[in-house]
């Protein structure tokens, strides 16, 4: 693993962000994380506000990536970047913006018509959110934007890594994503976007560690 340099404000903050992550951590160990450096500073500036400590916490820990095949974590992204990152924070809150209509509002929270960032894709195409209407990012709601669900959007009165350990401990009333694969997962792997970039180039599945069928297509000049 790679040193892991995060830009970001200490403190008390900082170590909020860590006890967040901590739930997490025990059910999906960062062995193969390879923290992103991010100047958390400028995202602030270019997004208009600080973005939730258990995030922050996550890409220390972690980087962005994929979790068993079956959803990614997205990029730390200013808005405004270009298609050529698909896999960025900022494309996908373009994308989900587009559809966005006010969720049901959890407890104590306002009409829900402030916009949405999003921090995660699951396999199934779903763009998962913050719901950005309370002034303390530690308390923005998960809203999810589901594409097979039940309802457009639904709304989850908890942070990002709240919501995954419920997601892998099958703690909501039903999965809030289109695809199960992770509901109910009690060993999550997670790998870091440049560690699967490698493997693949190398010729190897990264989930499985088998010959990759598809490598050298997908690598092709």
């Amino acid at each position: 693993m790679s040193s892991v340099t995060a830009n970001g404000p200490g403190g008390e903050n900082e170590e909020r962000g860590r006890l967040a992550l901590g739930p997490l951590k025990r059910i999906m160990p960062p062995e193969s994380g390879v923290g992103e450096d991010v100047n958390w500073a400028e995202l602030r500036k270019a997004w208009g506000t600080s973005l939730p400590s258990d995030y922050m916490a996550f890409m220390a820990e972690y980087g962005a990536g994929e979790i068993s095949g079956a959803f990614s974590i997205v990029r730390p992204q200013k808005p405004g970047a270009t298609s050529s990152d698909m896999s960025g924070m900022a494309y996908e809150t373009v994308n989900a913006r587009e559809l966005w209509q006010p969720a049901p509002a959890p407890s104590g929270a306002g009409a829900g018509l402030s916009p949405v960032i999003a921090w995660g894709i699951s396999a199934g195409a779903d763009i998962l959110c913050w719901l950005t209407e309370r002034s303390d990012p530690n308390r923005w709601p998960v809203v999810v934007l589901g594409r097979h669900t039940k309802t457009l959007w639904n709304t989850y009165d908890c942070g990002m890594t709240e919501f995954l350990r419920r997601l892998f401990h099958a703690e909501f009333d039903e999965c809030p994503l289109s695809d199960e694969t992770l509901w109910g997962n009690s060993s999550p792997q997670f790998l870091n976007y440049r560690e699967i970039e490698q493997l693949r180039e190398a010729g190897v599945d990264p989930w499985t560690g088998e010959p990759d069928p598809y490598a050298d297509a997908m690598f092709d000049d």
